[in-house]
């Protein structure tokens, strides 16, 4: 079979309404050259025919482009011999409502972006010029059509009518993001001439329980296959040794093998092992020739989500087993990293997911109101060792349950669970995002009933509980099917069962973000708190006289409803800052930083070990940014990292320490996420605001495996001027610190921490200081990598941190409180 990639050539146009579209495509006006894959956005942006919607208030000015329809033509050449042979268009992704002619023949009509759509056009090409057509028509009036006649349905975020139609739900909006209204085909168009193809390839792996034998279950299904057609199927191991080998005729379009291994090489989340994949490769033959092949990279992992009472407390685990060893699963939720899809490149995609990794995440959430990812996205996943939690396409919203719109979400989720089932990253499929939610908080939610769904206040039912998972047991029958996020069976703000999202601090009551530890659940799948994108990012976007905290453009760059007010809120409850732009980025990434340290010190510490993984998981809302924006994020669009991802990172570090202050109470406790118990020495200090040292207290302590482990508790003495360290050493290395100040920070004194920093070798610093210094920033421009940032000194306990392509670049300093004025020292 060969496949002509259409992604040339490619032109388009606002749609004339006066005209018939055949008649409108022959038109030589107001044809631009169009990317596909692509959208209608970026051809005007690329053709100046918009300014960027990113920028200041642009984003009011591009509206227009969603009210409107627009064709998309491609000319493109075939041999007398190509025209000649069996073809069929492939079209991977249209956006949303399309229809597509060919040679002036209409092929097929379109209303799922995430639906590939093939049709057999053999009949339609011819020798010589071609020319493919696609209308897209206006997302937003279609959706005000159908809501128009089958009623207005509640919605969190976005023009309501977006439940009517399978697009992306964020392209209407997000409390993190603006409103553009892509169209086009945003996904890529191969022509492909052949008849014989290679249609569908499974190969579902069964485990033993103990891991040691993998049955690998091969299904190939052969369309157009001649009598003579054949598969061969082959499969090599890790270390890339071919160890199995079947050459099979194909029955009735269908081949199916099974190969059995004995003690497979597993695949396993970062930090716990290797992420060994196998390679799978069948090709299709008639006789001695070719047709198709297609390659699967696949891993052998035992997955189980361990549902089970806990032994000192109501309610049950929500933990995920991967190869019978139960894990905490910290990690970040995911959106779309930019409205315009196809301008995210495989670096962007490494760089975010990277820094997930270098933060021992675990766990990446992809968010029900974005995007099935691209392939390279779950590519990475399995290669770098991180577990996917893959919600469905449904967000915050009540949607319909007519017999269409059951039907486009069925193709869309066998296409879907198809694409992606081989990755052995997906650990759970998940009906939606917070619709059980928006449901309860309408009474329309009925746990008990189990009848008739679509004829209820809540029909999504029927999708969320008996179609998807329907089509994930047929499609993917080894990985787990969840109803939604969150989901706790009768109630969704269910401390004590399924999954939970903790927005008691932000949204709801607006609770001191110290308190989060009071608001957990068995797994919080969602928690955050907001901050400014980094200085350099948010100026991009400010026009020179928007550029201070309370500006329009600022504020209009933050889609949370209230959102300036209630981040002013928690800054002033937590600092003081001046009114410039940049001691609001620091002031607000400083805050973020320490909240969610707050919450993932808290929930982790309820690890306690078996009978007792009372919380299971983290997920902060948000890992990226899909613009320039104050939003939840902890890496900005620019990728550039913001404080929180530090202090997140030695939170979830294997070994991390903790310290909780009540009054004048310490408590603290070390938690060993490795899978071996260690002997540590733990080194607990209290140093004056002035720095002088109060008191030492050193303990040795055999930290079990895959726990959090209590240390010590005790009484300060003067609690608002004691600041409390503490290290623990492993064969003589510190491995973790923590440390607890007075609270609010608002009421510290300012004072110069004398912070002294000397350059060691291989971009290597020792970091000290002579006073307690709080939230120290090092930044020396955007080349530089830093193993650890936003650090915490104390008297006599230096730390080494490495920044990856300093050099001899000058290093710029921030602390709590700190004055533009003072100065460093720096030494060779």
């Amino acid at each position: 079979m060969q496949k002509l990639a259409l992604q040339h050539a490619w032109q388009a146009k606002q749609r004339d309404p006066q005209r018939t579209v055949l008649a409108d495509a022959t038109s030589s006006e107001g044809w631009i050259a169009a990317p596909v894959p692509g959208t209608i956005y970026e051809a005007l942006l690329a053709a100046n025919q918009i300014p960027d919607p990113f920028d200041g208030l642009n984003e009011f000015d591009v509206q227009w482009v969603a009210e409107v329809d627009w064709l998309y033509r491609c000319d493109f050449e075939l041999s007398a011999e190509q025209a000649s042979q069996p073809a069929a268009l492939d079209c991977a992704g249209l956006d949303t409502i399309a229809t597509v002619w060919l040679n002036g023949q209409e092929l097929f009509s379109s209303d799922n972006m995430f639906v590939p759509q093939r049709a057999v056009v053999s009949n339609q090409l011819q020798a010589g010029n071609n020319q493919l057509l696609i209308e897209f028509r206006s997302a937003l009036k279609h959706g005000h059509t159908l809501q128009a006649v089958m009623g207005q349905l509640g919605v969190w975020n976005g023009d309501p009518s977006r439940v009517y139609l399978r697009k992306a739900q964020y392209h209407y909006g997000w409390d993190w993001g603006p409103t553009l209204l892509t169209a086009g085909p945003w996904m890529p168009v191969t022509l492909e001439l052949g008849a014989t193809r290679l249609s569908d390839l499974a190969c579902p792996i069964t485990v033993a329980d103990d891991c040691a034998t993998a049955d690998f279950v091969v299904t190939a299904t052969v369309a157009d296959a001649a009598t003579d057609t054949a598969v061969l199927i082959q499969l090599w191991n890790p270390a890339g040794e071919l160890i199995a080998e079947q050459h099979q005729a194909v029955s009735a379009g269908n081949v199916q093998h099974t190969i059995s291994v004995d003690q497979p090489s597993l695949w396993w989340p970062h930090g716990y092992g290797a992420q060994n994949r196998y390679r799978l490769m069948v090709s299709v033959f008639a006789g001695q020739t070719q047709l198709d092949q297609r390659e699967l990279q696949l891993g052998v992992r035992r997955v189980r989500l361990v549902q089970e009472p806990l032994r000192d407390e109501a309610g049950e685990t929500f933990l995920f087993e991967i190869n019978n060893v139960p894990m905490f699963c910290g990690g970040a939720n995911w959106i779309p990293a930019d409205l315009l899809t196809n301008r995210i490149s495989n670096e962007t995609y490494r760089r975010l997911l990277q820094a997930a990794v270098d933060s021992h995440m675990i766990m990446i959430r992809i968010w029900g109101g974005g995007i099935y990812e691209v392939d390279h996205f779950y590519d990475l996943c399995d290669e770098l060792g991180l577990l996917v939690w893959q919600d469905f396409m449904f967000a915050c919203g009540m949607y319909p349950a007519h017999s269409e719109f059951l039907a486009s979400v069925e193709a869309e989720a066998s296409a879907q669970v198809q694409r992606l089932r081989h990755h052995p990253s997906i650990v759970l499929w998940c009906g939606n995002n917070e619709d059980y939610q928006i449901a309860q908080t309408f009474n329309a939610y009925d746990h008990s009933f189990q009848g008739d769904f679509t004829q209820t206040s809540f029909p999504a039912r029927e999708i969320y509980e008996r179609l998807l998972p329907k089509v994930c047991a047929t499609y993917d029958p080894t990985t787990l099917y969840w109803p939604g996020s969150p989901y706790g069976g009768a109630d969704v703000y269910d401390k004590t069962r399924g999954d939970r999202h903790t927005w008691d601090v932000w949204h709801s009551a607006m609770a001191p973000y110290q308190d989060y530890p009071k608001y957990e659940g068995r797994f919080v799948s969602e928690f955050g708190m907001e901050s400014s994108a980094a200085l350099q990012t948010l100026l991009s976007v400010l026009p020179t006289d928007q550029r201070y905290p309370q500006s329009r453009v600022v504020e209009h760059h933050n889609k949370s409803e209230g959102g300036a007010r209630r981040l002013a809120v928690y800054l002033n409850d937590t600092l003081r800052f001046e009114n410039t732009l940049e001691s609001y980025v620091y002031a607000s990434q400083f805050m973020q930083a320490e909240a969610l340290a707050v919450a993932y010190r808290g929930w982790r510490r309820r690890w306690a070990g078996p009978g007792r993984y009372a919380v299971a998981g983290a997920l902060v809302w948000q890992l990226n940014d899909c613009w320039p924006v104050i939003s939840w994020a902890i890496i900005d669009s620019a990728l550039r990292n913001k404080p929180a991802i530090y202090s997140i990172g030695r939170e979830l570090a294997p070994i991390s320490a903790g310290l909780q202050r009540s009054k004048a109470q310490i408590e603290a406790w070390v938690v060993n996420g490795t899978l071996k118990s260690a002997n540590a020495s733990i080194s607990i200090t209290g140093y004056d605001l002035q720095g002088r040292l109060l008191f030492e207290q050193n303990y040795s302590h055999e930290l079990a495996a895959n726990q959090a482990n209590p240390i010590t508790s005790f009484e300060l003495a003067d609690p608002d001027q004691t600041v409390v360290g503490m290290q623990v050493l492993i064969d003589g290395a510190v491995v973790a610190r923590a440390s607890s100040w007075p609270e609010p920070f608002k009421y510290l004194p300012a004072y110069n921490p004398q912070i002294s920093i000397t350059r060691l070798a291989d971009d290597w610093l020792e970091i000290s200081s002579q006073r307690p210094a709080k939230g120290v920033w090092l930044q020396a421009g955007d080349a530089v990598h830093w193993s650890d940032n936003l650090l915490d000194l104390l008297p006599n306990q230096a730390q080494r941190i490495q920044a990856r392509g300093l050099g001899q670049q000058p290093i710029a300093l921030k602390w709590l409180h700190w004055d533009q004025n003072e100065s460093i020292e720096h030494r060779a």
